[in-house]
């Protein structure tokens, strides 16, 4: 049984202001822009806030589609109707990633297993209030796996009839509204009860004053197990946690 962390979501990379807990320490989960056809309906204009109240686009100024700079969208109109990039979908428990390049979906298919005991927690930046002038990481939800799903294996008609058996998926809205997939090497995380948004996030970095910025801090290190001690976590690396899935859920849910 296995407990794997990956980054993902509205870091600063994609949107502005960055993303901060509320007064009373909860946390509004934004997805990043999508920056591919979709039939996704779920926009900035109407993705609820949960613990604030009002929309995401009430609270975001600028959102960068592609990331890394470029391209930002400041014009309020065109950031309301802008479409989300649902992944993690905690309501119908699924998460895509690559599998090639290195990028998580290789992580997920290495570690995780079909076996309805492992689990998969997401990390994300944030600051702890608007006078935080640190971003820091957080774990902001889990989601305990049934299945995993190696798209990467598949083309034609197999590729598209697997992706469509999660048509709330982002991938598979994509997938929906071009004809033709964005990337031919999705992991599909299938996941179950338990899955959860974590009301008030958990901490699990320390900053640097050098690249890669993060590092994951000793006490979270050795209280939840993570392999190889210490862990550079600028670029959301993942995390392997030596921990068994419902220990995790159950040190999480009381934190």
């Amino acid at each position: 049984m296995t407990v794997v962390l990956v980054g993902v979501g509205a870091d600063t990379e994609h949107l502005r202001p960055a993303l901060e807990l509320t007064e009373g320490g909860e946390f509004d989960y934004i997805p990043i822009p999508e920056s591919y056809s979709t039939t996704e309906e779920s926009t900035y204009g109407n993705w609820e806030l949960q613990h604030r109240g009002g929309y995401a686009s009430e609270f975001v100024d600028k959102i960068s589609p592609r990331g890394e700079d470029s391209d930002w969208i400041r014009d309020s109109e065109r950031i309301e109707s802008h479409a989300v990039h649902h992944d993690p979908n905690f309501e119908t428990m699924t998460f895509g990633d690559r599998r090639r390049q290195g990028r998580k979906g290789t992580t997920l298919v290495k570690h995780l297993e079909s076996t309805g005991k492992d689990v998969l927690g997401f990390y994300t930046g944030m600051r702890k209030g608007p006078e935080d002038s640190n971003l820091n990481r957080f774990l902001y939800g889990y989601m305990t796996v049934k299945v995993i799903h190696d798209l990467s294996q598949l083309d034609g008609d197999e590729y598209h009839d697997a992706i469509g058996q999660f048509p709330e998926n982002a991938h598979a809205k994509r997938l929906a509204a071009a004809g033709t997939p964005k990337h031919d090497d999705l992991v599909i995380v299938e996941g179950c009860s338990p899955t959860s948004k974590i009301r008030t996030p958990i901490k699990i970095s320390e900053r640097l004053d050098q690249p890669p910025w993060y590092q994951v801090s000793q006490s979270f290190a050795d209280e939840f197990n993570v392999k190889g001690g210490q862990k550079g976590i600028g670029r959301k690396f993942p995390l392997i946690l030596d921990m068994d899935g419902d220990v995790f859920i159950n040190k999480i849910e009381r934190a």
